[in-house]
């Protein structure tokens, strides 16, 4: 039987035992308590399993935080910079995806117009 070539979501589905691992790193994120945001990023060849560990600490953050004030919870977003080509997009839609999690008015246009 083949299977397709794409990350897991769950950590039910982990046969390589890094559910651990990326418990871990939920929970790291889940114990931060500066008001920096920070940013998480997984370093493997391709095809290495790192959406799949990324997915998994997330699964954990979102069960882990249900019972947590909406003020407490982490506020993670994903953002997939490979999907544009050119600089100025990938700023514009960069400050467009974080105001819609953020839930915030779009400034792209007065960041357009301070970045020239």
């Amino acid at each position: 039987m083949f299977k397709p070539d794409k990350p897991i979501t769950s950590s039910e589905e982990d046969k390589l035992d890094r559910s651990a691992f990326a418990k871990s790193l939920g929970e790291a994120i889940l114990k931060y308590q500066e008001k920096d945001s920070i940013v998480v990023g997984l370093y493997g060849t391709w095809d290495s399993g790192k959406t799949s560990i990324l997915n998994m600490a997330l699964e954990h953050i979102e069960l882990a935080s249900k019972n947590i004030s909406r003020n407490k919870k982490p506020i993670i977003t994903k953002f997939n910079p490979w999907n544009y080509s050119d600089q100025n997009q990938l700023i514009i839609q960069y400050f467009k995806h974080l105001s819609v999690v953020l839930q915030k008015p779009n400034y792209s246009k007065n960041i357009q117009q301070a970045g020239k």
